[in-house]
């Protein structure tokens, strides 16, 4: 019933070469399911099926020259935020509804180049500045995995879309977690890449903070994501040059691993807590010596000094020349932020010197102690309704402990101000209500290597059985009819 929906983009490559499926038929199998899930999970902006079919109709040519590419015939979903040439890209909002994106970002071209088919477009919330995928413009975007819960945000749409089994290979981006929450919340695996591993998009050079990457169901199909889409693009200068990923790694015997689960914030789920020390105990399993440490991180400080950062350099850039009259068809959270900005002027440099310092953290207590990797949770609570509104309600109580409605939460934006980390958000399994739970694996500046050797072994030690041998319910009842 889930055989070419949850099918990932290398078996799908791999039955493209042997001719045991075609590039039209898996694209007309993937349209209908998108169709589906509409109704229920509501994570499509748009669905760009005309040029799609041209371009599978290429890819079947290309598979029978023997001239196929890359990711030849394999189809794609796009975020919103993630500009493809003709498409729209109103960020969410009414008041850029008409907007249509005039180029394609890097990763675009060269997913394109690759012979990749972005056919749909994923729901964001608007602006890109909620944890959370609902807005004026799209309405709630829900989780396959329970359709009250939050798919996490900002590209809450991608993790959806994955989960829901319209496409095997998704972009993402992470200004303060956005590749990562929902890549935990839709049990996806997902990629926060070093600042310069990717091209920016023009004008995006010093949003440092901010990164592009892949989110796939499985962790083969984000190595062969990363390798298309990483390396220099002729409209960026940051870029570094391009070093191809391993595709296959040996096990950990030697590697010591670092962990500290919520950085000494209490208010993180027994159930995550649980899922997580599986997935430690599977990589000590694979030969790793794994070890607590104690990091005792301020996270309100942390995200306070985050959204300031991102406000001296990305609200400005949309917020500043909205009016009072046209701020009132905003979402509530993207009024707040407007608001925010009329304070005074925002700065980079409380941002840098907390990256400084949380650097120097990690170095005492982690890097110069012998340990390569690091392991965390991703979030402190699954338990998040799918239109939760932080300007409605500030605060949250979840187990006994007060959250922060907005980024209290979450665990991801220390690694934004920490930007040239990688940081590769791995599934661990289903929470107590049955909404998928993460973690992230971190390592020193440039050291991508490393998180992808310590996710293929957890994938190898299988303690989390997402898209392997469990599946969103939501999803699989609104695929019910497509074969």
């Amino acid at each position: 019933m889930h055989h070419i929906p949850y099918m990932s983009a290398t078996d799908l490559l791999a039955h493209f070469r042997a001719g045991t499926l075609d590039p039209v038929d898996v694209l007309e199998t993937l349209v209908e399911t998108a169709h589906r899930q509409q109704s229920t999970v509501n994570c499509a902006a748009g669905l760009f099926v005309e040029q799609a079919r041209a371009m599978a109709y290429v890819a079947r040519r290309r598979y029978a020259e023997g001239t196929a590419r890359a990711l030849e015939g394999v189809p794609v979903i796009i975020k919103e935020e993630t500009s493809v040439k003709g498409w729209p890209r109103p960020l969410a909002s009414l008041l850029f509804k008409d907007r249509v994106a005039a180029e394609n970002h890097p990763i675009v071209d060269k997913l394109l180049e690759a012979g990749a088919i972005p056919y749909f477009q994923a729901t964001n919330p608007e602006f890109c500045v909620l944890g959370h995928t609902w807005s004026k413009l799209y309405g709630v975007t829900r989780n396959p995995w329970g359709l009250d819960y939050s798919c996490g945000g900002s590209s809450g749409g991608s993790g959806a879309a994955l989960a829901a089994g319209v496409a095997p290979l998704a972009t993402g981006s992470d200004m303060a977690g956005s590749i990562r929450l929902p890549s935990s919340l839709c049990g996806v695996y997902g990629y926060k890449p070093p600042f310069g591993r990717l091209a920016c998009a023009a004008g995006d050079e010093y949003m440092v903070q901010a990164v592009e990457g892949p989110m796939t169901r499985t962790f083969d199909d984000l190595v062969l994501m990363q390798n298309v889409i990483a390396g220099p693009h002729p409209s960026s200068f940051t870029t570094l040059p391009y070093t191809p990923l391993p595709t296959s790694y040996g096990d950990l015997t030697g590697m010591r691993i670092a962990y500290c689960p919520a950085f000494g914030n209490p208010g993180l789920a027994p159930d995550i807590r649980r899922n997580l020390m599986r997935a430690l105990d599977g990589l000590r399993s694979r030969g790793a010596v794994v070890e607590e440490v104690a990091l005792r991180w301020d996270l309100q400080e942390i995200n306070d000094v985050l959204l300031d950062g991102l406000r001296a350099v990305f609200v400005d850039e949309f917020m500043g020349a909205i009016s009072d009259t046209d701020a009132a068809k905003l979402c509530s959270y993207a009024g707040a932020v407007r608001d925010q900005g009329k304070g005074p002027a925002a700065s980079l440099i409380p941002s840098a010197e907390l990256g400084r310092q949380l650097h120097r953290d990690m170095q005492n207590k982690v890097w110069s102690k012998g340990y390569t990797a690091f392991i965390c949770a991703t979030v402190l609570t699954t338990d998040l309704p799918a239109e939760q509104d932080p300007v409605a309600e500030p605060f949250m109580q979840r187990g006994g402990h007060q959250l922060e409605s907005n980024l209290g939460w979450c665990l991801t934006p220390a690694f934004n101000l920490l930007n040239r980390y990688p940081v590769l958000a791995a599934p661990t399994g289903l929470s107590d209500i049955g909404i998928p739970t993460g973690m992230q694996i971190v390592a020193n500046a440039y050291d991508d290597e490393t998180v992808f050797r310590v996710a293929a072994n957890h994938a190898q030690a299988g303690s989390s059985q997402l898209f392997i041998g469990q599946f969103p319910s939501a999803a699989l009842q609104a695929q019910s009819a497509v074969a």
